[in-house]
């Protein structure tokens, strides 16, 4: 197997907006840099077959964004733009990217687009033999469920302030486990650690206004120290997980929940034994429903909309109502849509990798997991475009934050029915 790596400062060096939250203005400063990174695995030194993963320290990005990296990289590289992978971190503190609760920066966007072409062409020239080990750890501590039942049956996200006595429990759990692949040149020498994990990167809340990676990025620097060569973070199924809303929402959180991180990945990472593998994948498109606005929901928005004029106000965390009802606005003018959704699946081994372009709930994933044909499978959440969350058919009944601020009808049938396809096809291409 051949392998490269690279990464390349992406930090805006002037006031932007940015995403996650609903913030009152642009960005003051930063606290700590910004990253691409770039892992590349190729069964020989031709590019024909080699795949890429990307992660971006961003909340999310368009599928016209990665589309056009995706082309340009793969013509100026020869790796097939299906077999290149570009995920965003989802930390909340970076700039927007895509504009979610706030104006997007197109004119940040057209340099990022530059910057991850040129760190795909890195790490494919820094390609060189090298060996890979697979493993799997547990981190508890950082990721909460936050989907809880009230005692009057509503659902509670967990960074709401309520009644602790008024709390049933939670709704679901959260998937604690951390994948990591550890890649060394054939000498010895560390060349990558990617590791996976489900999570919020929000710590910071929406008062914050310093750019950040949030708390991967303090578990890359940590593993980098460590291990040597370069460590990059992707996100998993995290739709239904986040970080607890109601404490440590400060640097020091942050630190406490990224070292915590890191302490799951090094012990993980310690015990791997690099060895050779040989790389396979596929990649599918099909096409999922777009949610329509009812005449209920839309009713319900005009009062809203009348009431605030459309303005909206900045808040720590969550949505109001007038942003939800600025939302079911913008969803009915749309109309529906189909929904293109493109999934890549890259095997190393007995590991598998599989992309998806949104917010899968972590049950979904889950699933996926428990029954995929592979013995590990992880998934990369946020990669290739964004479609916004996926909830379970279970969680769509129950209601709750998610479910209102969503894109597409229920899919969650149709999204595990085509990974499982995906996942079997790669495992029996062997």
């Amino acid at each position: 197997m051949f392998a490269g790596t690279a990464r390349l400062d992406i930090t805006p060096h002037r006031s932007v907006w940015m995403d996650g939250m609903i913030r009152a203005h642009p960005s003051v400063g930063m606290h700590d840099p910004l990253f691409v990174r770039a892992i590349l695995f190729a069964n020989d030194p031709d590019l024909g077959d080699a795949y890429v993963i990307v992660s971006v320290d961003v909340c999310v990005l368009s599928d016209s964004v990665t589309d056009r990296v995706r082309q340009v990289a793969g013509r100026r590289t020869g790796i097939p733009a299906a077999h290149i992978i570009i995920a965003a971190t989802h930390t909340h503190s970076a700039p927007a990217a895509l504009g979610l609760f706030n104006p997007a920066e197109p004119s940040y966007v057209a340099e990022l687009v530059d910057r991850l072409v040129e760190v795909i062409g890195a790490a494919a020239a820094g390609r060189q033999p090298a060996l890979v080990g697979v493993g799997s750890g547990c981190e508890q501590t950082v990721s909460h469920y936050r989907r809880l039942l009230g005692a009057d049956g509503h659902v509670v996200m967990n960074w709401e302030p309520y009644p602790p006595e008024a709390i049933m429990g939670p709704l679901g759990a959260g998937d604690p486990e951390v994948g990591v692949l550890r890649v060394v040149a054939a000498d010895g020498q560390p060349l990558g650690l990617l590791f996976n994990h489900a999570g919020h990167p929000d710590v910071l809340s929406g008062d914050n206004y310093l750019l950040s990676a949030e708390y991967p990025g303090v578990a890359v620097c940590l593993l980098e120290h460590e291990f040597g060569g370069m460590a990059m973070f992707v996100n998993g199924a995290q739709g239904s997980v986040d970080i607890d809303g109601l404490q440590d929402r400060d640097w020091a959180g942050m630190e406490r929940a990224g070292r915590a991180l890191a302490c799951s990945v090094a012990e993980t990472a310690r015990a791997l034994v690099p060895a050779a593998a040989t790389i396979r994948g596929a990649a599918i498109r099909y096409a999922l429903a777009g949610r329509i606005v009812t005449d209920d929901e839309w009713r319900w928005a005009e009062q809203i909309l009348e009431q605030t004029g459309g303005e909206m106000k900045a808040l720590p965390d969550g949505v109001g109502d007038d942003f939800r009802a600025r939302f079911l606005q913008q969803l009915r003018a749309t109309g529906r849509r189909a929904w293109t959704v493109e999934q890549t699946c890259l095997a190393i081994g007995d590991c598998a990798l599989l992309s998806f372009p949104g917010e899968l709930y972590t049950e979904i994933g889950q699933a996926l997991k428990a029954q995929s044909p592979f013995r590990r499978t992880y998934i990369i959440g946020l990669a290739n475009g964004y479609v916004g969350y996926i909830p379970t058919a279970k969680a769509l009944a129950e209601g709750g934050y998610a479910e209102d601020m969503r894109w597409i009808d229920n899919a969650e049938a149709t999204v595990v029915e085509r990974s499982l396809a995906l996942l079997r096809d790669v495992y029996q291409s062997s």
